[in-house]
């Protein structure tokens, strides 16, 4: 195989989840809506094994799944993290909140970034930020599907796909690929 049908291949997963995004973005459509149900609950790559200390990817079903400090590169302008990465700390109580630091990660709320709580049912993720943009009420409520990376039992990042989620900046956001940093402290 040549490189370019190499670089090809990396790049259409990529592809589909932009047209994916900015189908979203228009309005839903049957059939993308479809194609949305096909992607998230597409099985893990590699699944995980108890006492197997191999890369696996496990579908996030439960807070504990996600509990954490996660770091992840930020395009929203209303919040500019110095660097273009920012932090978010999902807690075991089921609240999360941005933060431009990962000492103003530890704190219960940073005001300056969206905070709210998260949960699950089933698979599905819903996020409710109690202090959306001024403006944005469509950043008041997100539905995703989490995918978590692990080595073994230790999270290493997530993945998220979007279900319902209109919120341009979180949509941006969240289509990058969250690193693990640690425990809440």
């Amino acid at each position: 195989m040549n490189r370019g049908m190499k670089k090809m291949g990396r790049a259409l997963p990529m592809m589909a989840r932009m047209l994916l995004a900015a189908e979203m973005l228009i309005g839903w459509q049957p059939a993308l809506a479809q194609q949305a149900t096909q992607v998230a609950s597409r099985p893990p790559l590699v699944a995980c094994e108890a006492g197997k200390t191999v890369p696996c990817v496990l579908p996030a079903t439960s807070i504990a799944d996600m509990a954490g400090v996660w770091k992840q590169y930020q395009s929203n302008p209303v919040f500019a993290p110095v660097g273009g990465t920012g932090y978010v700390r999902f807690s075991p109580d089921g609240t999360f909140a941005l933060a431009d630091t990962r000492e103003h990660a530890a704190l219960p709320e940073y005001s300056q970034f969206p905070h709210g709580t998260y949960s699950f049912e089933g698979s599905r993720m819903t996020i409710t930020v109690l202090n959306p943009p001024p403006g944005m009420p469509e950043c008041a409520r997100s539905v995703q599907e989490v995918r978590v990376v692990r080595m073994g039992d230790q999270p290493v990042a997530m993945t998220f796909v979007p279900i319902e989620d209109t919120c341009k900046p979180r949509l941006s956001d969240t289509g990058q690929v969250q690193l693990y940093i640690g425990p809440v402290q």
